[in-house]
This record gives C-alpha cells, structure tokens and sequence, in this order.
C-alpha cells in the first residue's frame, strides 16, 4: 500500500492530500481525527483487517462506536469469509458501510475504452492475457485482433511461450502445473494418497482390528478399537455384532494357510465396513493386524 502511494505520488495524482502516517504515529492523534487505511477486504486470514478485529494487530484496535468501511466488491469464492469477518464486526458493534448500502467503490480493472487507449499509447506488437477465466482471455485474445494487434496468443496454466529471436510468440511446450499442497514440511500433488487418506478419514472415521492367534491356531476375542465413528445410545452398540462376525469368519479360514490369511484379512474387512455402514451410515477406513503369540 506504501508503494502504490509512493508511486501515485511520483505519477502525479493524489494532491493536496495529507500525507499518511505510520499507525503508530497514529496513537498520538484523537482517534476521531483518524482514517486507516487497511488490507483485508475480501476476509483474507492474514489481512490487517482480519487481524484487527480479532484483537491480534500490533498497532491498531476497534471498539463499539467505531466504523469500517469496505471500498470493495466481493470477489467470487470470498463470500464465506468475508461474511464471517463481517459478522464479527457487528458483533463487536461496529458500523459496516460497504457498496452494497453506499458509494464507496469503483472498479479498478480497465474497460473496453481505457485499454482502446492502452493499445494506442503503448502499441504492443503482442497480446498475451493471462488474467482472469479462459472466457475472458478469449475475449480479450478477440479485442487485441479489433485492435489491430500483429499478434495475441492464447494460453493456459503450464504453457510454455517462446518469444524471441523473431516475433511471432508460440507456445512451444507444456510445464507441469496445477495446485501443489504443503502437507507437513512436504509439497504434494492435490490427489496425493495421504490427502485422499485424510479426507477419508475426516469423513468416515477409522475402525482398528486385531486378531490375536496362539500357537495352536486359535483365535482370541479380537481388540477392536475406532475414531470418529458415530454411536447411538438407544441401540446395542455395533462392536458387539463386529465381534460376532469376526469369529463367525475366522472358523471357515486355516490361519496356517498364507493364502487365506491374506483372504480371511478381506473378508473381515469388507464384512466389518458393512456393518458400520449399515448402523451408522460410515464407510471407516478399517485396517486389520494379525498377532501370533
């Protein structure tokens, strides 16, 4: 923000204007006599006014009486937060004035006629949009050709443009992209094993089972143990009919067979995840171990 004054500043505009103070300075002034200037507008955790009003700014606080004022539109996606960091506002009993009750915005994007000018001060010999959707790429691929602009590519996330030596720019490869995750201290692809394997587990839960086998090949009660799976206090609880099924398999299977060690493990599995399913609606991911003592 301190830039885009600065530059503002160099270019000309933005006279006559009192020139802004650091918020600390701001401490020494009547707090009726005070504008702040803050980022934010679209509820971004990390922004001054989310911090604001959480009480976790450095510098600046609110109180009942105070008002804020959101020089913005909400961008698409940014409803759910923005709306949050509203309401949290109110109910400190602060005033909201936004676009939606008062003039306090206009657009900062360029239309049709400031890019006409654009195009004839600056006269590119290439156009390659890479803001906003592929719709409005398309459209502006289309504008720069109304334009008279010798060349406009259209691309996509990865493209890989070769401008020089002549000019005529191509797309002449394709760079791997997408979203990449930070899990841990380890960036992985958004389809990762461990992200599906969470986000099964923050749906369904997680059921453990262990089969204790003696030497002679007979099975104990097995241990049975689960998070996140729902319980209703009106019926039996279904770890009972899980134990019953377990035992019910394990008489049909040889544990001194590999082979149907591997198929007893499936069955339990598969039989186990359908009775929670059925009691509980929950398809858990369920793992078995087999101990021999």
């Amino acid at each position: 923000m301190q830039r885009i004054y600065k530059a503002a500043k160099k270019c000309g505009y933005l006279k006559g204007l009192i020139n802004p103070i650091e918020p600390r300075e701001a401490k020494k002034i009547d707090k009726n006599k005070i504008l702040y200037l803050a980022t934010g507008s679209q509820g971004e955790p990390m922004g001054a006014m989310n911090r604001i009003i959480n009480g976790i700014h450095p510098e600046v606080f609110l109180e009942s009486g105070d008002c804020v004022i959101f020089s913005s539109k909400i961008i698409p996606g940014n409803e759910k937060k923005l709306y949050y960091l509203q309401n949290l506002i109110v109910k400190n009993k602060i005033e909201i004035i936004t676009e939606e009750n008062a003039f306090v915005h206009v657009s900062g994007h360029p239309n049709r006629d400031d890019l006409k000018d654009m195009y004839k001060w600056v006269k590119p010999k290439c156009v390659i949009p890479v803001h906003g959707e592929h719709r409005h790429m398309v459209e502006h691929v289309s504008f720069a050709k109304e334009m008279q602009i010798p060349k406009a590519l259209l691309i996509e996330n990865g493209d890989i443009i070769k401008i020089l030596p002549n000019e005529n720019p191509a797309v002449v490869d394709k760079a791997p992209s997408g979203r990449v995750y930070l899990d841990g201290s380890i960036n992985v692809e958004s389809d990762s094993q461990s992200i599906k394997d969470r986000k099964n587990l923050s749906l369904n839960g997680y059921l453990e089972i262990t089969l204790i086998v003696s030497n002679s090949g007979k099975i104990k009660k097995p241990v049975i143990s689960f998070k996140g799976i729902p319980e209703n206090n009106e019926y039996e609880p279904f770890i009972f009919d899980i134990e019953d099924e377990i035992l019910n398999i394990c008489r049909t299977f040889s544990m001194e067979n590999k082979n149907q060690q591997k198929n007893l493990i499936e069955t339990i599995k598969q039989n186990c995840r359908r009775i929670v399913r059925e009691r509980t609606g929950k398809k858990p991911f369920t793992n078995i171990n087999i101990a021999r003592i």
